[in-house]
């Protein structure tokens, strides 16, 4: 039995990552990859208010991505700097 959830990155995250600085882009990168163990990995995530299956990976950058427990896929939503993010 696996734990590793699939990981889909909507058009807008993907473009969102491209335009960002160029340094943060690998240490996004291996953060949305951790993501393929969430729930299970230690990570700093909370559910956001409003939303069913909507979280968010807390750092410089937050990643915004819903959660589909059934089918283990989690979709990048969104990537941006915690003010414009939301």
């Amino acid at each position: 039995m696996s734990f590793e959830n699939k990981i889909l990155i909507s058009r807008k995250a993907a473009k969102e990552l491209l335009d960002g600085p160029e340094k943060e882009r690998e240490l996004i990168k291996d953060r949305i990859s951790k993501l393929a163990f969430f729930p299970l990995a230690r990570l700093d995530v909370q559910k956001l208010r409003g939303y069913e299956n909507v979280y968010r990976l807390r750092g410089e950058y937050r990643i915004i991505f819903e959660y589909q427990k059934r089918e283990k896929v989690i979709k990048v939503l969104k990537i941006g700097k915690r003010e414009n993010v939301y």
